[in-house]
């Protein structure tokens, strides 16, 4: 089914019941308002505290999860439900799938440019194993908490109001703001560039709209490409650190670029599976 409208939403289908995306826009952006507030509040939080560097990511995924479901809980109206629904949903249409090797592609063409820019080709996937079957699992619940926080919750509510495009442009802003404690010294990120990071999270907000949208609103899907783009970090692991970090987000940006010139964001309809 094929919903239209400003305040079309995804998880509309057989049996569906009301729920938080239903109330008016000017009522939901509201409600996204306080969850990026929040969000933000509390990372400043979690970093003034001194929270050791390798638990702050966790508590940067996993703490904007537990707002948007106290926020929906108090919306009322099954808001909770449909929010959690949204991680069974799977594409009706089955090439959608093929979205899922984009992590791996990304990954081998950031380490082709860096090696057609002078990096050694030598010993360039020694260290891939075992971390390349261990990294894709740590990263699986974090993945999956911001998926269903960013996109299973903002996301839609901001859709009511803004194209998918605008609606993943502003999300973007608090998303990366959130990340940018990651970045300062001494931090899990400290000793990489903020630029880059600010190129890939405008640009996977774009790729992971795309996906949420032409999926029907599965934030399963969302959640496992944001879970492999983390995850095939080992096979970029025989290239220098800091050139693959420009490389790799660069190259993301090539793909957003792509993903709005083809008009993947341009409809504003989302079809319910």
């Amino acid at each position: 089914m094929t919903i239209t409208g400003a305040n079309a939403h995804p998880h509309l289908g057989a049996g569906a019941r009301r729920s938080g995306v239903d109330r008016p826009a000017r009522s939901q952006l509201v409600s996204v308002a306080w969850f990026a507030g929040l969000s933000l509040g509390l990372a400043a939080l979690a970093f003034a505290v001194g929270t050791p560097a390798p638990l702050l990511p966790f508590i940067l995924a996993i703490g904007p999860l537990v707002i948007a479901l106290v926020i929906a809980w108090r919306e009322g109206d099954g808001a909770v439900g449909t929010l959690l629904h949204s991680l069974t949903i799977r594409p009706a249409d089955r090439r959608w799938y093929l979205v899922l090797l984009l992590p791996v592609a990304w990954s081998l063409a950031t380490v082709a440019v860096a090696v057609g820019l002078g990096e050694p080709s030598a010993g360039l996937f020694t260290s891939l194993f075992p971390a390349v079957l261990i990294i894709p699992i740590v990263v699986l619940l974090p993945a999956f908490a911001e998926e269903l926080a960013w996109r299973g919750f903002a996301l839609p509510r901001l859709m009511s109001a803004m194209s998918p495009l605008q609606a993943a442009l502003v999300l973007a802003v608090p998303w990366a703001l959130l990340h940018v404690f990651l970045f300062v010294p001494g931090q899990f990120n400290g000793t990489l560039s903020v630029w880059p990071m600010l190129v890939s999270i405008v640009s996977y907000s774009i790729v992971l709209t795309w996906v949420y949208v032409g999926t029907g609103g599965s934030v399963l899907m969302t959640a496992l490409l944001h879970a492999g783009l983390n995850g095939v970090a080992p096979v970029m692991a025989g290239v220098d650190q800091d050139q693959a970090w420009i490389i790799r987000n660069l190259l993301a940006a090539g793909i957003a670029i792509a993903v709005v010139a083809l008009g993947g964001l341009r409809r504003r309809t989302v079809t319910a599976v």
